[in-house]
C-alpha cells in the first residue's frame, strides 16, 4: 500500500513538472495510478475475502511512537475497487474530453494526487492519518473545481467547497482527537472493536465527527457546495463528486457507525434524519433543473443522503444494502456524468430545453445513457434495482416512516431520471432554439468509457453474485453478522418489491403526465422560495462574517497603541486564567523574605506606581529603568548574579534606546483614546494575574527541581565544577545559542537606530 501512495505522488509530481510537454496525453500516464489500485485489489481480493485483512505498519518516528498503519479489510477493499474502476475509466475518458490547453497536464497531476489521497483515506488505520488524507482531498478538489479560474463562478464554487468541507474537517479533527483520547488508541480497528464508554466528551467527539462527515458527503444543510462544484470540468465532476470524494464522508460514518451506536443513544436517529431530509431535498431540487449536469448534481445529493443513512445507521442489514447501492451509484452516476460531458462536447450545450434529436444523431451515447439511467431509476434487471431491493429490505426493519420516506425519494429519482432522458434525447421545447441536431456519436473514449460502466451495471444486474461476496464479507467484518442481506435478480413477492414497484409506477406516471409534475413543482416552488437555500445561506454567512470583520477591525485596529497593548494583555490574562482557578484552594503564601529583599520589593512597587502618575516621558523612562534595576538587585540577593548582570545590561540598553527615541517625541504624554477606568481595569487584571499566577505556579511544583539534577551531573557529565557554565554550554547549549542570537539581533536593531543619527550629525558638522 505505501508503494501505491508513492506511485500516485510520483505521477502527480511528474505530470505537473512536465505539464508543458504532455498536454492531454498526460491522462494516459495518470491512469496508471488507479489502474495499479485496481490491479492491487484483484491481487489481494482472495486473501482479504478469506478473512486475512492486509495490514502493514510503516515506522515514521519510532522514538515518538509515530507510525503509519494500513489495514484493508473487505469494507476498505470495496472503496478501493470504486477508486480503481471509476478512476481508470474517467482518466482515459479525459484524454478525449480535453483539448490542447497547456494546463491539462497539471490538471491530470492534481487528479492523480486526489486519487492517491482517496487511496490513503480508505486504507489507513489511524485517526490522525485519516485527517491528513481527508484534507488532501479538500485541497486537491479546490484546485480541480477552480480549473477555469478566469471565471468568477468557478472561483466562487471552489472557495465555497473549500470553506464548507475545510470547516467540517477542522470540526472532525477535534472529534477524532477527543475520540482517540477517550478510547486510549488512535487505531480505528481498535476503537471499533472496543468503543469508548458513553460520556459527554465521547458524545461531543461523535457529534464533531458526524459534522465533518456530513460536510464532505454534501448532507443537508451543507449540501450547497456540491451543485456549485459542477463548475469543474466533467472528468472532475464524474470522479470527485459522484464516485469518490463525496463518498469519503460515507466511508467514515460506515466505518465508525458500530462504535458510535455503542457509545451514544442519538447517533442512529441523527443519521437517519439527516439522510432522509437530504434525499428528499436533493431529489426535489433535481426536478427543477434545466442544466443536465446540475440535475445530476442534485440527484447525487439525494442518493448520497440515501447512502449516508444506510451505511451510518449502525445496522448490518442497512450496511449490506448501502454497500451494494454504493457500487451501483458509482457505475451509473459516473457514466451519466461522462454522457453529459460527451453531449456538451459534441452539441455545445447542456440545456435540456435546447437539445433535440440526440437519440438519432448520437445513438450509442443514448443507449449508454439509457442503461445507466435505468440502473439509477432501479428498473428491474439492472444492478440498481438489485441494490435498491437490498436497501429497501433492510429499511423494512426500521419502521414504516423510514421506508415511506425512502419510497418518496425513489419516486423523485424516477421522475428526474425520466426528465433527464427525455430532455437530453427527446424533442426540444417550443420557444427555444434547438441544438444538437448536427452532433455525432464520438468514436473514442468519450463513448466507450461510459458505455463500459453502464454495461457493467447491466451485467451485475443479471449476475449480482459477482459482487455479493465482497458486500457480504464487508458487512460481516463490520457487524459479525452472516447473511445480513441478499442480492438476487428476482427477490420474489416480498414487501420490498412492492415498495419498489410503487416508486417506479408513481415516478413513471409523473414522467408521463408531465403537466402534473410541472404544477406540483411550481406550487412547491412558491412556498419554498420563502425558505433560505443552502447556497444563499452560505453567501449570507460569508457576507455577515466579512461585515463583522470590518467592524471589529475598525474598533480594535484604531491606531491607538494603548488599545493594542490592552487587547494583547487581556487575551494573555483571560485565556490562561481558567487553568489557575483550581489552584487557589488550599494555597499557602510563601515565607517572608529578608529585610533587604522587602526593601527592594517596596522600592520596585513605589517606582511602578510612580510611572502611572508621571506626565513626562523622560521621567517615566527613568522610573521604568529603576524598576528594572530593583528587580536585578532581587536576582542578586536570591543567588542569580548572572541574571542580575544580564538584566542590568538590558535595562541600560533600553534606557539608552528610549532616550534616543524620546528626542523625536513630545515631552509630555498625550491623553489616550481608551477610557481611564478601562485602562485601570486592564492594569489591575494583569497585575493580579502575574502576581497570583507566579505564586500559584511556584507552589504547584510536584517534582524535584531540575537544578538538583544539574548539581548532581555537573562534574560527571559536564566535566565542570562551575554548574552555571556547564548549564550554559552543555545542558542548555541550544538555549544559550538562541539567547546569543536574540542579543545579536537586538544589537543590530539598536545599531540600526543609532548609526543613522550619528551619520547625520557627522554630515551636519
Amino acid at each position: 500500500m505505501p508503494y501505491l501512495l508513492l506511485l500516485h505522488a510520483a505521477l502527480a509530481l511528474g505530470l505537473v513538472a512536465a505539464r508543458r510537454r504532455m498536454g492531454r496525453w498526460a491522462f494516459v500516464v495518470a491512469a496508471a495510478g488507479p489502474a495499479a489500485v485496481l490491479g492491487w485489489v484483484v491481487a489481494m481480493a482472495g486473501d482479504v475475502l478469506n478473512g486475512m485483512p492486509y495490514e502493514e505498519i510503516v515506522e515514521w518516528v519510532p522514538s515518538l511512537d509515530l507510525v503509519l498503519s494500513f489495514r484493508v479489510d473487505p469494507y476498505a477493499l470495496l472503496f478501493l475497487l470504486v477508486v480503481g474502476v471509476a478512476g481508470t475509466a474517467i482518466f482515459l475518458y479525459a484524454v478525449r474530453y480535453f483539448g490542447s490547453d497547456p494546463r491539462v497536464a497539471a490538471f491530470a497531476g492534481t487528479m492523480t494526487a486526489f486519487a492517491g489521497a482517496m487511496v490513503g483515506l480508505v486504507s489507513v488505520d489511524n485517526l490522525l492519518a485519516v485527517f491528513v488524507f481527508w484534507e488532501l482531498t479538500t485541497i486537491t478538489s479546490y484546485l480541480l473545481i477552480g480549473y477555469f479560474d478566469h471565471l468568477k463562478e468557478a472561483r466562487s464554487a471552489a472557495l465555497h467547497a473549500a470553506l464548507v468541507t475545510g470547516a467540517g474537517g477542522l470540526a472532525m479533527l477535534g472529534g477524532l482527537v477527543l475520540l482517540g483520547t477517550e478510547a486510549g488508541s488512535l487505531r480505528i480497528s481498535e476503537i471499533v472493536a472496543n468503543p469508548p464508554a458513553a460520556s459527554p466528551t465521547v458524545s461531543l467527539a461523535w457529534a464533531l465527527v458526524l459534522i465533518g462527515a456530513a460536510t464532505k458527503s454534501a448532507q443537508f444543510p451543507f449540501h450547497g457546495w456540491l451543485p456549485g462544484a459542477m463548475a469543474a470540468p466533467t472528468p472532475a465532476s464524474a470522479f470527485l463528486h459522484s464516485a469518490t470524494m463525496v463518498k469519503a464522508g460515507i466511508f467514515l460514518v460506515g466505518r465508525l457507525a458500530p462504535a458510535a451506536v455503542a457509545s451514544t443513544g442519538w447517533w442512529r436517529g441523527s443519521v437517519l434524519t439527516i439522510g432522509f431530509v437530504t434525499m428528499v431535498v436533493g431529489g426535489w431540487r433535481a426536478l427543477r433543473q434545466n442544466d443536465l449536469k446540475l440535475m445530476l448534481a442534485f440527484g447525487t445529493v439525494s442518493q448520497l443522503g440515501f447512502l449516508f443513512l444506510l451505511l451510518g445507521a449502525g445496522s448490518a442489514e442497512l450496511l449490506f444494502g448501502g454497500l451494494a447501492l454504493l457500487a451501483a451509484h458509482t457505475l451509473f452516476k459516473a457514466a451519466l456524468f461522462m454522457v453529459v460531458g460527451a453531449i456538451d462536447h459534441e452539441a455545445g450545450t447542456r440545456d435540456l430545453r435546447r437539445l433535440s434529436g440526440l437519440r438519432r444523431s448520437m445513438p450509442a451515447v443514448f443507449w449508454s445513457a439509457a442503461a445507466a439511467a435505468a440502473s439509477m431509476a432501479a428498473v428491474p434487471l439492472t444492478y440498481g434495482f438489485v441494490a435498491k431491493e437490498a436497501a429497501f429490505d433492510g429499511l423494512l426493519g426500521t419502521g414504516l416512516v423510514p421506508i415511506m420516506a425512502a419510497a418518496v425519494a425513489s419516486i423523485l429519482t424516477v421522475a428526474y431520471t425520466g426528465r433527464f432522458l427525455f430532455g437530453a434525447f427527446g424533442a426540444h421545447l417550443e420557444g427555444h432554439e434547438p441544438a444538437g441536431q448536427t452532433a455525432h456519436t464520438p468514436r473514442n473514449s468519450l463513448l466507450w468509457a461510459p458505455l463500459v460502466l453502464a454495461g457493467t451495471g447491466l451485467v451485475l444486474g443479471f449476475f449480482p453474485a459477482l459482487i455479493k461476496p465482497l458486500v457480504a464479507q464487508a458487512t460481516a467484518g463490520a457487524y459479525g453478522v452472516e447473511g445480513a442481506g441478499k442480492l438476487v435478480v428476482w427477490p420474489g413477492l416480498v414487501p420490498a418489491l412492492g415498495w419498489s414497484l410503487v416508486s417506479l409506477s408513481v415516478g413513471s406516471l409523473l414522467v408521463w403526465r408531465k403537466e402534473i409534475l410541472d404544477r406540483a413543482t411550481d406550487a412547491v416552488g412558491l412556498v419554498a422560495v420563502r425558505f433560505p437555500t443552502a447556497d444563499g445561506s452560505f453567501r449570507r454567512s460569508v457576507a455577515g462574517l466579512l461585515r463583522f470583520a470590518d467592524r471589529s477591525s475598525g474598533l480594535i485596529q484604531n491606531g491607538s497603541l494603548p488599545t493594542y497593548v490592552a487587547i494583547i494583555t487581556l487575551v494573555a490574562v483571560l485565556l490562561p486564567s481558567t487553568s489557575l482557578l483550581g489552584g487557589v484552594a488550599g494555597f499557602d503564601l510563601p515565607p517572608t523574605g529578608e529585610i533587604l529583599e522587602l526593601i527592594l520589593g517596596v522600592l520596585v512597587a513605589v517606582l511602578a506606581v510612580a510611572i502611572v502618575f508621571t506626565r513626562r516621558r523622560f521621567a517615566a523612562v527613568i522610573l521604568l529603568g529603576g524598576v528594572g534595576y530593583g528587580i536585578a538587585g532581587l536576582y542578586a540577593l536570591l543567588g542569580g548574579p548572572d541574571l542580575a548582570l544580564t538584566l542590568l545590561l538590558v535595562e541600560t540598553l533600553i534606557i539608552a534606546l528610549f532616550a534616543l527615541v524620546l528626542r523625536h517625541l513630545p515631552a509630555a504624554f498625550t491623553r489616550p483614546r481608551t477610557p481611564q477606568a478601562l485602562r485601570a481595569l486592564v492594569a489591575v487584571l494583569v497585575a493580579v494575574f502575574v502576581f497570583g499566577g507566579g505564586l500559584l505556579t511556584g507552589a504547584a511544583r510536584m517534582d524535584a527541581p531540575v537544578s538538583d539534577r544539574y548539581l548532581q551531573d555537573s562534574i560527571p557529565e559536564g566535566g565542570g565544577a562551575n554548574v552555571v557554565n556547564v548549564i550554559l554550554v552543555d545542558f542548555r547549549g541550544f538555549d544559550t545559542l538562541g539567547e546569543i542570537t536574540v542579543l545579536v539581533a537586538a544589537t543590530l536593531g539598536a545599531a540600526g537606530l543609532v548609526l543613522p543619527i550619528i551619520r547625520r550629525k557627522e554630515n551636519a558638522t
